[in-house]
């Protein structure tokens, strides 16, 4: 009897807003809160991995290397096998995993084209270097390795979103015979 209220649903519901009435018991259906932060299993970055509990480096890495190979887990129990995680450190995971399934595994960023060592075909993967420009930029870096993005549009007087579009995409190492050796001539060799 104590559970019920002897007045009215509505005053029931004014004395609950007032809190000076029963409390409603929780039911059994109610959902979990969700959990404050999830990661994209198959998106995660290392970051993202190493948040959670007890997640080594190296397991994190061993995640991150198999997406970029296009890996993709399924489901929790995936995760589990691979990385051979103890059942209560699995479901400690749980609410933070978040598994989606992509047709397309993520695109890694290729690594930058040294522009002092590129072959002609290297630089034509750029987008950059029609024949003409592609012809002055040989004939320039002959004379001397390029230092720099800025050193390579003031020689070959590139327009500002071509050397835009370089920016992250290229390097400059110290020429194709290796470091300058003190006192030498630019283009003389040694």
């Amino acid at each position: 009897m104590a559970e019920r209220h002897w007045l009215d649903p509505l005053a029931r519901q004014l004395l609950r807003a007032l809190g000076e009435g029963p409390r409603p018991q929780a039911s059994a259906e109610s959902a979990p809160a969700p959990p404050p932060w999830q990661i994209d299993v198959n998106r995660a970055s290392r970051a993202d991995w190493l948040r959670l509990p007890g997640c080594m480096p190296e397991q994190a890495d061993l995640l991150v290397r198999l997406q970029q190979g296009g890996v993709q887990l399924s489901g929790a129990n995936d995760l589990g096998q691979l990385l051979e995680l103890p059942p209560a450190q699995l479901e400690a995971w749980r609410p933070q995993l978040l598994f989606r399934w992509y047709s397309e595994p993520p695109q890694p960023t290729p690594a930058p084209v040294d522009l002092n060592r590129a072959r002609p075909e290297d630089l034509d993967s750029l987008g950059v270097f029609p024949p003409d420009r592609r012809a002055r930029f040989l004939r320039e870096r002959a004379r001397r390795p390029y230092a720099h993005l800025a050193d390579l549009q003031e020689r070959l007087s590139l327009p500002a979103a071509v050397v835009e579009a370089l920016i992250g995409r290229v390097s400059f190492s110290p020429g194709p015979g290796g470091p300058a050796l003190p006192g030498a001539k630019p283009g003389a060799k040694p």
